[in-house]
């Protein structure tokens, strides 16, 4: 049972923080925003691409080339391929956004957003609301899709521009084109501009399955694969990089200085059992049947931090919970906060980084995938014991926060 006794014990022992507890929280949020040097605050745009990922390792498809535009490959290099490890696979996207937004990792399949949770959260929209951002949080879809309605307001989106808010003029199938909203939440933003810099967080619809064509995207890949899905996966990154990329030029066009963030939630479906993946052995038909390496490689989207005229940063494997930290060093914000929470547990695991999901944890090397190990926490090994003691800390502080009360915040803040 949770109490405070029990929660301020942990934490005051750091327990759950790599720093040595949350005494130790402001000298490390110093020394980051000493090492990015930033000065000023920025506009951040967060771009959550739907199901964006390089098909490259589809080997059976019979691609010659990427259909990822050119320009992304090129960012990508130069940022050493830095991946985002997601929480989810092929869907649940939702659960992307609530690592990204409040700093904590998930390992279950059902939605966060759903189940409900305190109010006033304070998550990143929310951190940065209080430092004078304008908080807009932009998906054309219905408000109440994932309760997202609900949740943006709960961590700090002041403003959320959802289904009826865009014109629905360029459609793939059922789902808005990446081409025409970016361009109206630029319209929009710039409409309803006030000063204040923005956090632009945007979550994209088309690429979602099943990877529609339409009129103005015919197919323009052949592929070989016996899976239907794939052929239509593979035109649909065609032309969604390019979008994804045009609108990124018209970001920094207008706005060079600008914190660019943009990376897919999660692979895509590509039929059942996976067939997609197994027929090129990228992944087994089945969870069970994975390999340590196929776990790792079932969570890692491309991922782009771009620091402004510096460029990419170059990040490695960076879990999703570990996101909205990097936009905080980026702008030199220097109080603890819950995003500080999650960090690896003890100096033995820093050069460890932990990706819960259902039923295990995939430990990586800080860059690469062919290291990864898996924990499987209801059958933990010795060697496992520091990360099952993480998981359980950092559980323990995502309740409190999220469904207690709040004991690990007021510590944040005494």
């Amino acid at each position: 049972m949770l109490s405070r006794r029990r929660l301020l014990n942990g934490l005051a022992a750091g327990s759950a923080l790599g720093l040595g507890g949350v005494a130790a929280l402001p000298a490390a949020r110093a020394a980051s925003s000493a090492l990015f040097g930033a000065s000023k605050l920025r506009n951040i745009h967060v771009i959550l691409e739907e199901s964006f990922w390089d098909p490259a390792p589809l080997t059976a498809a019979g691609v010659d080339q990427s259909p990822v535009d050119p320009r992304f490959l090129r960012l990508w290099a130069q940022s050493d391929y830095t991946r985002a490890l997601s929480p989810a696979f092929a869907g649940q996207t939702a659960n992307a956004e609530f690592e990204i937004l409040t700093g904590f990792p998930l390992d279950r399949a059902s939605v966060k957003f759903e189940e409900g949770f305190n109010d006033h959260i304070p998550a990143l929209p929310h951190l940065l609301r209080e430092i004078g951002y304008r908080t807009v949080a932009s998906h054309p879809n219905s408000p109440g899709f994932w309760n997202r309605q609900v949740a943006y307001q709960k961590i700090g989106f002041e403003t959320f521009w959802s289904l009826n808010d865009f014109t629905q003029d360029d459609m793939a199938g059922p789902f808005l084109s990446d081409k025409s909203l970016h361009a109206q939440v630029g319209e929009k933003l710039a409409a309803s501009d006030d000063g204040r810099p923005v956090l632009d967080y945007v979550v994209t619809f088309y690429g979602h399955w099943a990877y529609d064509a339409s009129a103005f995207r015919p197919a323009v890949i052949q592929t070989k694969s016996h899976v239907d899905e794939v052929g239509a996966y593979v035109n649909t990154m065609h032309y969604k990089s390019r979008e994804m990329m045009d609108a990124l030029a018209h970001i920094q066009a207008a706005d060079p200085d600008a914190i660019v963030v943009l990376f897919g939630d999660h692979l895509p479906i590509l039929g059942p059992m996976f067939k997609g993946y197994v027929e090129s052995g990228f992944l087994a038909p089945t969870f069970g049947e994975f390999t340590p390496q196929m776990y790792a490689r079932s969570t890692a989207t491309p991922l782009v931090v771009i620091d402004g005229q510096k460029g990419p940063l170059k990040l490695g494997n960076m879990p999703m919970y570990r996101l909205g930290r990097v936009i905080l060093d980026l702008i030199a914000y220097d109080r603890p906060s819950m995003l500080d929470l999650a960090l690896p547990p003890s100096q033995s695991l820093k050069d460890t980084v932990l990706r819960p999901l259902p039923g295990v944890v995939v430990s990586y090397r800080p860059d690469g995938l062919d290291e990864a190990r898996v924990c499987r926490p209801d059958q933990p090994v010795a060697e496992d014991a520091e990360v099952v003691a993480w998981l359980k800390d950092v559980k323990l502080i995502e309740a409190d926060i999220f469904d207690g009360r709040k004991y690990a915040l007021k510590l944040l803040s005494a």
